[in-house]
Parts: structure tokens; C-alpha cells; sequence
């Protein structure tokens, strides 16, 4: 760390030099413009890139060297979620034909990214979005109404099994997987990006928040399409699915309640949705006491028992959504008091 000390010239001007070893590794001229950024905790960034260009591409090469699709698709993820808007996939001969074709499936499993160009050893995606078009808020709130769509669809099979819902339900979950992923890359570019959190008007400890809650309402989304597959199972008939879908009610308001609180930003709201949380905990777990103690056959109960199980992982989702919007309300608190104001 270097210090240097401010000095005043004229009579509201004030002067503090800089680093020569910084000036020359980024070589800065005489009369080059420097970007300065006030930040929440009172620091200033000086950044010698006035702005981030849009055209400004960032490439990473992904190296195909086997023919294991499901790598293909980690690697894929991994590079869209760290911020490249340009991933090239390459082999050292011609690329197998069933590697083809997932690397074209890839562009319908994400948000942004196309197929732009395709040799004989290597393919190329570009991400067309502009992030900073999409905001955290709607992308939260579309995760929401999918995700519990899900749910309320998932649960109603308990009243009239269909085969076909259940797989349309697995089929949106990967709707919520787009979103998930592409919070979290915008996320991730605000962590790294000062231009970009600016533009998105969004600081990283209050991006987390969104992140947080996106995470979560993934896993509830995954346990809708489980729940989904574990009610065709179950007997529609079964006298037990009324204390189920009665228990499931309490659950999908706690859930409302939560992401309400968050959306609102309001700390007794969510306090009282982690209290309620608590007390259910005990009504569930009666409720699993009574379907492991049913009479019948095994193929019955056991899914019975899984779809308990579904409702309980929700609930505690719940409460952590709830806790999330307790610390994202005292986050935002915060930055709203130090935030510095540049004139």
C-alpha cells in the first residue's frame, strides 16, 4: 500500500499524485482522463477506463477432449456464469456428431447465448444479451411465479393424477434453471465489474440478496417436479392426500409470505415468517408420523411419504428466504447510510 498526501492548489481544487510504477504498467500519458467512482464504504476506484465498452468481447476456449456431453455442458456453465460473452469449443480432429448436437442445445438451456459460427473442429457462441437489460428484481419475481406454478400444478395431481403434468413440470423446472443461472452470471459481473454494478444501479451485498433468494427458489422448483413424479403414484382416492393438501395450503402462504417480505423489504414481515416457520415444524412432522404409520401397500405410502418430505423442504426454504430478506433488508439499510454522494 502507498500513501500519498492531498494537497489543495487554487483555492478548491485538491491534487493527489499517482503511483509512478501504477502510470507506467497501464501506460497513462499526460492528459489521459481517468474514471473516478465513489464506492459505499467511502473509498474512490480510480479506473483508467472512462467506460466499459459494449463491443468489448471476452473469450474463453473450451477444449472438447472427450466425447462426455455432460462435461461439455459443466464447462459450458461454468464459463457463461463467470461472464464470457464469446465461448468457442474446440477439438484437435472433427467434432463427433452427438457433441454437435449438444453444443447446438446448449444456446436453448441458458439465456443469451447463440451458435454463431461452426468449422469442422470447432464451434462458436455469443452471448446477443445485454445483461444489464435484465433486472434481478423481474428475473426473481418470473422465478417466483414459475416456481410456484409448479407447486400449486404439482400438489393438484393428489386430486386428479395426469401423467402429462407431471412432465410438463419437469419441463419448466429447466425454465427456472435459465433464470437461476443467469442471476447468478449477473451476480458474478457485478462482483467484478464496477461499470456494470453501476449501470445496474446495484451494489454486490445487495445483488447477493437477489442471489440468495434465485438459489433457493431453484431447489423449491426441483422438489415441485419431484413431488410431481411422486403424486402419480398415490392412489387419488387415498383419504390421507385431504391432511396433505391441507398441511400443503399453510406451506405455499408461508412461502407467499416470504417472498412477500422480501419484495417489500421488511424486516418484521420476514421475522414473523421465520417464527411461523418454526411452529409448522412440529405439524409436519406429525403429519410424516402419520403417513410411515399407514396400513396398505408400500407403493402407496412410500410416495406419500416422499411428497411430506417435498412439503418440509419447502417450508424450511421458506424460512430461508425469510432470513435472506432480514439480512437483505439490513444490507440495504446500511448502504442507504454510508452511501457517498459525488458532486
Amino acid at each position: 500500500m502507498e500513501t500519498r498526501k492531498v494537497q489543495v492548489t487554487g483555492k478548491s481544487t485538491y491534487v493527489v499524485s499517482l503511483p509512478k510504477k501504477w502510470v507506467n504498467s497501464i501506460h497513462l500519458k499526460n492528459g489521459d482522463s481517468i474514471a473516478m467512482i465513489p464506492l459505499p464504504d467511502g473509498t474512490m476506484l480510480i479506473n483508467p477506463k472512462l467506460k466499459n465498452s459494449d463491443k468489448e468481447l471476452s473469450k474463453k476456449i473450451v477444449p472438447l477432449e472427450s466425447g462426455d456431453t455432460e462435461q461439455l455442458f459443466r464447462k459450458f456453465i461454468g464459463a457463461y456464469l463467470a461472464g464470457y460473452n464469446v465461448i468457442e469449443f474446440r477439438t484437435n480432429g472433427s467434432t463427433r456428431k452427438e457433441v454437435k448436437q449438444e453444443i447446438h442445445n446448449l444456446s436453448h438451456r441458458v439465456i443469451g447465448p447463440q451458435l454463431i459460427d461452426e468449422t469442422e473442429n470447432s464451434m462458436t457462441m455469443r452471448d446477443l444479451l445485454d445483461s444489464s437489460d435484465f433486472s434481478l428484481l423481474k428475473g426473481v419475481k418470473r422465478m417466483y411465479m414459475i416456481t410456484r406454478d409448479m407447486h400449486m400444478g404439482a400438489i393438484n395431481l393428489l386430486r386428479t393424477p395426469n401423467k402429462e403434468m407431471a412432465e410438463d413440470i419437469k419441463i419448466r423446472d429447466q425454465e427456472v434453471d435459465k433464470l437461476y443461472w443467469m442471476i447468478a452470471k449477473q451476480y458474478n459481473l457485478i462482483i467484478k465489474d464496477v461499470f456494470f454494478a453501476d449501470k445496474m444501479a446495484m451494489q454486490p451485498l445487495e445483488a447477493q440478496g437477489f442471489l440468495l433468494v434465485a438459489r433457493t427458489l431453484e431447489r423449491i422448483a426441483d422438489h415441485s417436479s419431484r413431488l410431481a413424479q411422486n403424486a402419480t403414484h398415490v392412489n387419488d382416492k387415498e383419504p390421507m392426500t385431504q391432511k396433505i393438501l391441507a398441511m400443503d395450503t399453510e406451506v405455499v402462504k408461508l412461502l407467499d409470505d416470504a417472498m412477500s417480505a422480501f419484495y417489500a423489504n421488511k424486516f418484521e414481515n420476514a421475522d414473523e415468517v421465520v417464527n411461523r416457520s418454526k411452529l409448522m415444524v412440529h405439524k409436519l412432522e406429525g403429519l410424516t408420523h402419520d403417513v410411515l404409520g399407514m396400513k396398505g401397500e408400500a407403493a402407496n405410502i412410500v410416495p406419500l411419504a416422499y411428497i411430506v418430505d417435498s412439503l418440509e423442504r419447502t417450508r424450511a426454504y421458506a424460512s430461508d428466504i425469510a432470513e435472506t430478506a432480514i439480512n437483505h433488508y439490513y444490507v440495504t439499510d446500511y448502504n442507504e447510510m454510508i452511501r457517498p454522494v459525488m458532486k
